[in-house]
């Protein structure tokens, strides 16, 4: 029930709004939005009461409909937050051994990254009606973007790191080095 009050829901209603605006003015085409979205949260309160409390709590890489705190330390992986925010400590994942891939999907929720910046890695990200803060740049709407972190050296190991987010918020902060 959070998710309704929260900032990104009313975000996304008013640019959805906005664009049916838009599509109505310049093509005379009419998309009822807000119909739509009160179907979907009629369908979330059915899947909710269907399945219950304990399909929404989720995993260790997966969050949906809730908020986490998560520090990835091992190889690798995927992670998954989908109607839910999640703060996703990237920061200890060892790549001594050999170079490793994080998949990182953010869908209609809000994921808070952080890394490492004398850690070698490649980011790329991806956006669809959504927002990505990177440490120098920010991508809004669509796009695509890669960004190295300063202690990334072509053919050393490194973390490769896969973001995408659609209808979502992403921000990826450095560690402050103590």
């Amino acid at each position: 029930m959070p998710f309704l009050f929260s900032g990104l829901f009313w975000g996304v209603m008013l640019v959805l709004f906005g664009i049916s605006m838009i599509l109505r003015a310049v093509f005379n085409l009419d998309i009822p939005i807000f119909r739509i979205v009160f179907a979907l949260v009629i369908i979330y309160f059915g899947v909710k009461l269907l399945v219950g409390r304990q399909a929404f709590k989720g995993d260790r890489n997966f969050s949906m409909f809730r908020s986490s705190n998560v520090t990835m330390s091992e190889s690798g992986g995927e992670y998954n937050v989908i109607f839910g925010q999640s703060n996703i400590d990237l920061s200890n994942i060892d790549i001594s051994e050999s170079s490793q891939k994080v998949e990182v999907n953010i869908v209609f929720g809000s994921g808070n990254l952080l890394i490492d910046p004398q850690k070698p890695m490649k980011i790329s990200v991806s956006t669809v009606f959504a927002d990505c803060k990177l440490p120098k740049r920010n991508i809004n709407f669509f796009g695509d973007s890669n960004f190295k972190t300063p202690g990334y050296v072509e053919g050393e190991n490194y973390l490769k790191l896969d973001i995408d987010v659609v209808f979502g918020n992403a921000v990826i902060m450095e560690k402050v080095q103590e």
